[in-house]
């Protein structure tokens, strides 16, 4: 092989080297552009008041819970696994509701009593 023949594989093998790096940049840069808009768009939890249902209906596996500006779907699957628990906590918070109109009647007769 001729020096001139050597001085173009050398020449092309760096133009190469070039351009595997602007594609490796590239590369990098549309990770980093993805990894972004993956950051944005992790949903966030949101709270939502479920207040006054009126509308409670069963459909294709899903229990539907629907108030005035929200409907709520779960799956009645894994609902019945946590529906001994929210049984729980709902007598528990209706208890102490109740304790509260008690109180709050005692005080009102003993106020005007």
């Amino acid at each position: 092989m001729t020096k001139e023949e050597l001085q173009k594989q050398v020449n092309r093998l760096l133009k190469e080297i070039v351009e595997l790096n602007e594609l490796n940049d590239k590369q990098e840069d549309k990770i980093k552009e993805l990894k972004q808009q993956l950051k944005d768009s992790n949903p966030k939890i949101q709270n939502a008041y479920l207040t006054d249902i009126y509308n409670i209906f069963a459909l294709d596996g899903d229990l539907y819970l629907q108030s005035e500006h929200l409907r709520l779907i779960i799956n009645c699957e894994s609902f019945l696994g946590d529906l001994d628990l929210i049984n729980h906590l709902v007598l528990k918070e209706n208890k102490k509701t109740q304790q509260m109109y008690l109180d709050n009647l005692k005080e009102t007769i003993n106020k005007y009593a």
